[in-house]
């Protein structure tokens, strides 16, 4: 750990958690929205799809910016605009206007999610960074377990409108303690401009472990948020179920999700993040190919669809802290881009998954199964090839060296070290 002051813990975890209230509180109520607004559960589901877009396009800017300007700005500015955006969602007149809310809402929520994660990395590192984005995910889960329910109930006995209004009062109360409570921790700025921005982002990208572990979480986001958005009309379409169906069963993968984080936050000193990265995701996709071989052989149920879910979040769990410490472990100093840029690729391809799962029937839930495992498996290939790429090369024995052809014996009678190509940093050895 540095020698600048940690921020809350419990502050972090509750910004983090006001994008995905956001987002998690409105989900029971596509359905109804379907038939507020008189349109196609297409259209309807760009609310969600926009709006993860808008949290991706967003994380690109506020990472640079907040490594140049310094967190604590850059934060309390992305606030006040969910605030704003929040008030045109719930004053919104037509699906076009809530769609557009939701899109400002989301460019000032990644804010939280962005710098939440570089404040931390600010002052601990890498491994203890895990630890500690293990506690902030593990208690800002709490937030968006509950949120389905209660988006739903507020929904059926106020109206959707209601929603929006206990969002703003949570983004005010945040905003507030924000401003009372939180401290800046960048202190080292860099110059920003926008071939410094392009210059950081393609070092990041030229980084083949830094790849690997935002596929990574690339992946394992876009699976999730595959599901979300397609089992609220699966229920609906398929098995006949209110939205407070999903909203009271969705509490089985989050709860499952906190017990990964827990697990991560007890193991990772001992068995080290990368194992419990890799473990993660091989839990995960054990539990997408449990879910398909069930789907096979019986009738579509409830349980089918969250037993399955809730393992693979144990995975998830266990893996979130461990890919994000590592990612934002390659370049320390690019850490507030680096969580920008990872950011930005998961939300990016959340919006993918949830764009096309609605294009698939919902009669039954096989489309969305296949979809939801062919992320999960992208997901195992790439943490298997970050991790490789992280294992320095083992060092070689004289015995394994080659042997210089005619290389005079060393005074000593032993192994003598030659230099080889400058460029390549090769070495060989000669014995006698």
């Amino acid at each position: 750990m540095s020698g600048r002051p940690a921020p809350s813990l419990a502050l972090l975890s509750a910004i983090t958690a006001l994008a995905f209230c956001a987002l998690h509180m409105v989900v029971p109520a596509l359905p109804l929205l379907v038939a507020v607004f008189t349109d196609t559960p297409a259209h309807v589901q760009l609310v969600v799809s926009l709006y993860l877009a808008g949290i991706g396009a967003g994380q690109l800017v506020y990472g640079p910016v907040s490594d140049r300007f310094g967190r604590r700005p850059v934060l309390l500015a992305g606030l006040a605009a969910f605030l704003v955006g929040t008030a045109l969602c719930g004053a919104a007149w037509s699906l076009p206007a809530l769609i557009a809310g939701r899109v400002l809402q989301a460019l000032g929520a990644c804010a939280g999610i962005v710098l939440s994660r570089a404040m931390i990395r600010d002052v601990y590192d890498r491994e203890a960074a895990a630890r500690g984005l293990a506690l902030v995910m593990m208690a800002m889960t709490l937030a968006p377990a509950i949120s389905p329910a209660l988006g739903a109930y507020i929904a059926e006995w106020f109206g959707w409108r209601a929603v929006f209004a206990v969002l703003g009062g949570l983004g005010g109360v945040v905003l507030v303690a924000t401003v009372i409570r939180l401290g800046e921790t960048n202190r080292q700025r860099v110059r920003l401009n926008l071939a410094g921005m392009a210059g950081a982002n393609l070092a990041l990208l030229r980084s083949p472990a830094f790849v690997g572990f935002a596929v990574c979480g690339a992946c394992t986001s876009a699976s999730w948020f595959t599901f979300i958005a397609s089992a609220p009309h699966i229920l609906a379409e398929a098995l006949r179920r209110p939205p407070s169906t999903y909203g009271l069963m969705i509490l089985l993968p989050m709860a499952m999700y906190m017990l990964g984080n827990a697990a991560a936050a007890r193991f990772a000193p001992r068995f080290g993040s990368l194992q419990l990265l890799l473990a993660g995701r091989a839990l995960a996709f054990a539990a997408a190919l449990a879910m398909a071989l069930w789907a096979g052989s019986a009738p579509l149920s409830v349980w089918l669809l969250f037993v399955p879910i809730g393992l693979a979040e144990i995975g998830d769990g266990m893996s979130g802290p461990a890919v994000m410490a590592a990612a934002l472990s390659i370049h320390p100093r690019l850490a507030g881009t680096a969580s920008g840029l990872m950011g930005f690729l998961q939300m990016a391809a959340a919006a993918l998954g949830s764009f096309v799962v609605a294009l698939l029937p919902y009669r039954n839930a096989f489309g969305m199964i296949a979809l939801y495992g062919s992320f999960v498996a992208l997901g195992l290939a790439a943490a298997v090839f970050a991790v490789r790429c992280t294992q320095p090369p083992p060092a070689a024995t004289p015995e394994e060296l080659p042997v210089l052809p005619g290389a005079p014996a060393s005074p000593m009678g032993g192994c003598q070290v030659l230099r080889g190509h400058a460029r390549l940093g090769t070495k060989f050895t000669s014995c006698s």
